[in-house]
């Protein structure tokens, strides 16, 4: 049986408009198998990949699906309320408001992917 790799991936930090917004590529991560969560400056991803091709005969193998596990010191204090995460085409795209706030407990932030069939805009 394939040991799952536990991948730490790449990671791309800005800032905008008051807020820090944190990118990371998550191939074949769903929202319900990322989980975000933000415990003062210390922001936890875990994501898990789902694509069936982990029993192939490969040639070149220069990337694994799996477990992706990366945490992030963030240069700035930021609030958990009003953070949000979202995951299109494979990016974990994380917008954390910057600012104090009272209290550092743990908090999980919901991933959200867009609708994947969006209808004529009018």
């Amino acid at each position: 049986m394939a040991k799952q790799a536990i991948e730490s991936p790449p990671v791309n930090v800005y800032e905008a408009n008051d807020q820090l917004t944190v990118a990371i590529p998550a191939p074949g991560a769903h929202h319900d198998t990322t989980e975000v969560v933000l415990e003062g400056r210390a922001l936890t991803i875990r994501a898990e990949a789902r694509y069936p091709q982990e029993q192939q005969h490969y040639l070149q193998h220069e990337w694994s699906v799996g477990t992706s596990h990366r945490e992030i010191e963030l240069p700035r204090p930021v609030r958990a309320s009003g953070a949000k995460a979202m995951l299109t085409h494979g990016i974990l795209t994380i917008s954390l408001p910057i600012g104090k706030e009272d209290a550092a407990s743990p908090t999980r932030i919901p991933v959200t992917e867009p609708p994947s069939h969006q209808g004529p805009s009018h």
